[in-house]
């Protein structure tokens, strides 16, 4: 890689990172957790080489937002907005739970892709190749 093709992938990180908070309990376990408060966050359409994601959560109340695998960088925007930065190898599934008062309350909730990186150097894939979707969790 040379220095041009590096200066422009850590702009871009940094970028993303600008303003966030790096939420230190994201990395939880949900087993322990009794009653469910939060909506999933479903990935299709990635590469096998996805290694961030940029949103934003909008629509109600968020509280906080948390992977078992990947590293959570957030940003409040607003009470009813919050900007999230999901970084490690990101693969079709659910990828992250957006904890909220009501999760019954999902159709008030929408999920915007902003921005997508590959592992390589961090560089920006179409987001019209992914689909990011809230989900309420399955009940047991």
């Amino acid at each position: 890689m040379n220095r041009r093709s590096f200066g422009l992938s850590a702009m871009i990180v940094s970028s993303m990172l600008t303003g966030c908070n790096d939420d230190e309990t994201s990395l939880l376990s949900f087993t322990d957790v009794s009653a469910p408060g939060w909506l999933d966050v479903r990935l299709t359409g990635a590469p096998g080489n996805t290694e961030a994601l940029l949103f934003e959560v909008v629509g109600g109340p968020i509280d906080s937002v948390a992977s078992a695998s990947h590293r959570v960088f957030t940003n409040p925007r607003a009470p009813d907005q919050l900007r999230v930065l999901l970084v490690g190898n990101l693969q079709n599934n659910v990828v992250a739970k957006v904890w909220v008062p009501n999760p019954l309350a999902v159709s008030r909730y929408q999920i915007v892709l902003e921005q997508a990186a590959s592992g390589q150097g961090f560089q920006q894939q179409s987001v019209l190749n992914y689909s990011l979707k809230l989900e309420a969790p399955a009940r047991r």
